[in-house]
C-alpha cells in the first residue's frame, strides 16, 4: 500500500505543481538546467511517442542549498512515464524502495529494476499492470558530478519499453 501511495504521490505532483525556475536560453529546456547545475543532465531521445506532460525544475528540500532538480512527465494522468534526475552525491528524491526484480544494463551501467506491488514476491511478468522502475548513477566526467537517475511508470508500460526510454537518455551535449 506504500508503493501505491508513494506512486500517486509521485503522479500528483507530475500534474498539479509548477515549475519552481528554470535556466533560460538556448530554448532548449535540458540545455537551459544543464548551465545551472553540477550534474549532468540527461535528454530522452526516445520518449516512446509519448507527449511531454510536463518539465518542472525543483529545490532540493533533503538537502537545502545544494543544486535543483529535475522532474518531467510524459503520457497523462493514467499511463505515464515520470523522469527525475538529481546530483548524486544527494539524491533530493529520497527512496522509493519498490520490490527488487534484480538488475539490468542501461548503456552499460548497472541498473536496478523494481516493481510497485504490495506483495514481497511480484514476478517481472507483472510489470506493467503494477507499474515500477529503473534507477541508476552515471558516472562524473571531467566537467561533471555523477547523476542520479529514476524512470518510473505506471499505467500499462513493460519493463522492455521503460527500458528503451532508458537507453535512450543522453548526456546533453553529447551526441
Amino acid at each position: 500500500m506504500k508503493r501505491v501511495l508513494a506512486l500517486s504521490l509521485v503522479v500528483l505532483s507530475l500534474i498539479s505543481s509548477a515549475p519552481a525556475s528554470q535556466a533560460m536560453g538556448s530554448g532548449n529546456k535540458y540545455s537551459d538546467l544543464q548551465t545551472g547545475v553540477t550534474y549532468g543532465i540527461y535528454q530522452p531521445s526516445n520518449t516512446l511517442g509519448l507527449p511531454v506532460l510536463n518539465f518542472e525544475v525543483r529545490p532540493c528540500r533533503l538537502f537545502p542549498k545544494k543544486d535543483m532538480y529535475l522532474l518531467a512527465g510524459f503520457g497523462g494522468m493514467d499511463r505515464g512515464i515520470a523522469l527525475v534526475e538529481t546530483a548524486a552525491a544527494f539524491n533530493c528524491t529520497g527512496v522509493d524502495n519498490p520490490v527488487s526484480l534484480g538488475t539490468t544494463m542501461i548503456n552499460g551501467i548497472k541498473a536496478q529494476v523494481g516493481i510497485y506491488c504490495a506483495s514481497k514476491s511480484c514476478p517481472a511478468s507483472k510489470f506493467s499492470q503494477y507499474g515500477g522502475e529503473i534507477t541508476w548513477t552515471t558516472p562524473k566526467t571531467k566537467t561533471l558530478a555523477a547523476t542520479y537517475i529514476r524512470l518510473g511508470t505506471q499505467g500499462g508500460f513493460t519493463l522492455q519499453q521503460l527500458t528503451a526510454f532508458a537507453t535512450g537518455l543522453k548526456l546533453v551535449g553529447k551526441k
